[in-house]
């Protein structure tokens, strides 16, 4: 095979494999708890906090696509070099079942049945992928791939919204942003002409609030610098003005990589996005930095406080240092394996406000917080947060 033919089959079928999903719908959560039931449904973690106080409740999470594309990726780049497309499949193949394995539904609703529990205002989500795959068994026919994987679409956040209806919960979408987008006809390079193979992957970040959360001045856009590599990828944001008991915060879900090369950085796009905005901020989301990075600074001085290091009581002594990453890519690992805190709420107090009391759990840390067949959630945790602004 040529290396032209190479990469261009090669590189569609890196994105088909990195997110799909045609598993069948696994059993729903069933009695498995949280270690913190109720976390965040108790008023009393913020009846101290005077009058005027503004407390607000956050659920963030990555909900991850079901597949660490990193592996293909790396793959994909060893067999262009060497010119053996069989070191590609390998990592497919071994991909594709790993993923068929995580199923989304489950994980949706274990994550669904947390959000039952702790009654958040706010939900936001990074990772809810769509992915359609058709004509792959011919794959399989044609020994390209072997193992006969099943064709189908799955929307994530479609999964999401019948899980949320499943529990009577009353969430409405505030938006979702569209990020890396491939369709890739295989027919072509595989000399397929007159068959149907293609893979479409569409990522994307949602942002859902409670309904009797008010909601205005919406706004989402993508950062400039993208990442150019088979595909190219986009990382953006959602922000939008909440009112949440009488208050009005201005709330950003995002997911931006750090690491990416270019100017604006995200970090620095991000914060020119809440410069003048004159009221409460909080972004959420998993940021791709930890701590000691010189990107957590630059959000401490734009005024950002960092909730995890605000919150109160003592840390976990399971998790003492609030760790968010990562779980095993097939998310049966027997205890956990977070590693680094990646995944944060910051909040930016204005208008005569201070951060007050802070309750913070990490969720999905905890062997209880798995689902009915033992799989983790999601290979980072979720970060739920009850904040209280202040008078100062």
């Amino acid at each position: 095979m040529g290396r032209v033919k190479l990469l261009a089959l090669c590189g569609a079928l890196v994105v088909a494999a990195g997110c799909s999903d045609t598993s069948p719908v696994g059993p729903s959560a069933t009695s498995n708890g949280a270690k913190d039931n109720g976390l965040l449904t108790n008023a009393a973690w913020y009846g101290g906090a005077g009058p005027g106080a503004m407390p607000i409740r956050i659920y963030s999470q990555n909900v991850y696509p079901g597949f660490n594309i990193d592996t293909v990726s790396a793959a994909l780049e060893r067999a262009i070099e060497s010119n053996d497309p069989s070191i590609f499949f390998t990592a497919l193949t071994i991909g594709m079942a790993v993923f068929d394995s995580t199923d989304w539904r489950e994980r949706a609703a274990r994550m669904v049945l947390e959000i039952e529990r702790q009654d958040p205002d706010v939900v936001s989500l990074n990772e809810m992928i769509t992915l359609d795959r058709q004509g792959f068994g011919l794959l399989y026919a044609y020994h390209i791939l072997p193992i006969d994987f099943a064709d189908g679409k799955t929307d994530f956040l479609g999964v999401f919204e019948q899980e949320l209806a499943k529990r009577g919960l009353h969430y409405k979408l505030v938006d979702s942003l569209p990020l890396t987008n491939a369709l890739v006809d295989l027919s072509g390079p595989l000399g397929l002409q007159d068959l149907t193979v293609y893979a479409r992957y569409q990522d994307r970040d949602a942002l859902f609030v409670r309904q009797d959360v008010g909601v205005a001045n919406v706004k989402a856009d993508t950062f400039t610098v993208a990442f150019q590599e088979v595909v190219s990828q986009l990382r953006g944001w959602i922000g939008a003005d909440l009112a949440a008991r009488g208050k009005t915060w201005h709330f950003v879900e995002t997911h931006p990589d750090p690491a990416w090369v270019g100017s604006p950085t995200h970090i620095q796009e991000l914060l020119a996005s809440v410069a003048s905005v004159t009221l409460p901020v909080i972004i959420a989301g998993d940021l791709n930095l930890e701590p000691s990075a010189n990107e957590h600074a630059q959000l401490l001085n734009a005024g950002f406080v960092d909730l995890w290091t605000s919150r109160r009581g003592p840390a976990p002594t399971d998790n003492p240092n609030g760790f968010t990453c990562c779980e095993s890519d097939a998310l049966r690992n027997p205890a956990p394996t977070l590693v680094k805190r990646i995944d944060y709420v910051m909040a930016r107090p204005a208008g005569g406000y201070r951060v007050g009391p802070v309750r913070f759990s990490i969720f999905g840390d905890d062997l209880a917080e798995r689902t009915a067949t033992g799989m983790w959630p999601a290979d980072h945790a979720g970060l739920l947060v009850g904040l209280v602004m202040q008078h100062k």
